[in-house]
């Protein structure tokens, strides 16, 4: 008799934070074999995977390969099916720019307007789709935002810039300095604020990225329930993952559209999707760690010369952050603003 087919027992779209959850704050995702490998079987499973980043690059979809360059070899090296492939999505500026992964492993921009445009499919959503926002309802929510983090910056006398973008306004750190913490949250809360008080009519999120403040129009919950509509998967299917749920984070409002799971760490974040593979009777154990480090390495190839026999010791630990400068490109990226800054060799 034919085997029944294999139900995985948990949700069906499971949308990620970026920075400080799938990666380090400010990083890339590089060296984390053991969540790709979760990832990895999540997608083999029939379930959409999202990454929902406050990182507005517009539709410069190298910029964020970039950012997930590792996850993405990792899932070429695995020889993830086309069908795989299509369920894995990115979207940028909180909730502004879709792209769906191709067949060749690059994030392609989904069609916006049209049959099968994803601002079309979600018009139906009124203030919280995009495809509705009005471009001077969105230019003077950014400029009050703009002339509220200059105040900041003025009284605070943080040494720190202000940057604008289509649809964010950020306060970013000089290079080589810090900001601390408090000086951020008094800035976000200042922000929102004032946004309220001039009645903004649109959907924002005024955030503390850790190392930076940053007002995006649109927000998660947006960013989430645009998702939910375009690929027809019901909130009670969806389970959202991130590390900024107080109220000057920006995963915050996700718990509007979802359940959600408030993690710490990239650490956290392998540890409760092992957990879910787990439950849904999926082993996340296929490979041992040996086999997933392997995987890895070979997945950049020139991370291969000089460190096979660390692989093949278990007592010395695989030093990915050489193997990860051994790949890089000859270009780095400014990840607050996208620009490409040429290495000095």
């Amino acid at each position: 008799p034919r085997e029944p087919e294999f139900t995985f027992r948990g949700p069906k779209l499971i949308t990620f934070d970026g920075d400080q959850t799938l990666y380090s704050d400010g990083a890339n995702f590089e060296s984390n074999p053991e969540l790709a490998n979760h990832l990895f079987l999540l997608l083999k499973n029939k379930i959409t995977v999202a990454v929902v980043t406050a990182a507005g690059y517009e539709y410069q979809s190298e910029k964020y390969e970039l950012r997930l360059s590792g996850l993405l070899a990792y899932f070429q090296l695995k020889g993830l099916l086309p069908d795989e492939c299509d369920r894995f999505f990115l979207l940028g500026g909180e909730c502004n720019y879709l792209f769906r992964l191709n067949n060749k492993f690059k994030l392609c921009p989904v069609k916006e307007f049209g049959p099968g445009g994803w601002l079309t499919a979600t018009k139906h959503m009124g203030i919280d789709c995009p495809a509705n926002w009005a471009d001077d309802h969105v230019r003077a929510a950014l400029d009050i935002s703009e002339k509220s983090f200059h105040d900041s910056c003025d009284r605070q006398k943080m040494r720190a810039r202000v940057i604008r973008k289509k649809r964010a306004v950020g306060l970013v750190p000089n290079a080589g300095e810090r900001i601390p913490r408090e000086a951020l949250d008094e800035t976000v809360l200042l922000v929102q604020s004032e946004l309220q008080n001039n009645k903004t009519l649109l959907p924002f999120c005024a955030f503390n990225g850790g190392k930076d403040a940053w007002v995006d129009i649109g927000n998660k919950r947006v960013g989430v329930q645009v998702l939910q509509a375009y690929l027809g998967i019901p909130r009670e299917l969806t389970l959202h993952i991130g590390d900024q749920f107080l109220n000057t984070g920006n995963d915050y409002a996700a718990r509007d559209c979802c359940p959600c799971v408030w993690i710490t760490d990239p650490d956290e974040t392998t540890y409760m999707l092992k957990s879910i593979l787990r439950l849904a009777g999926v082993s996340p154990d296929g490979h041992d760690s040996r086999s997933i480090l392997e995987d890895f390495s070979l997945a950049i190839p020139s991370m291969q010369d000089g460190y096979a026999e660390n692989i093949g010791n278990e007592n010395e630990a695989v030093d990915f952050l050489e193997m990860t400068r051994r790949h890089e490109k000859d270009e780095m990226m400014d990840v607050y603003t996208g620009e490409l800054i040429s290495k000095t060799k």
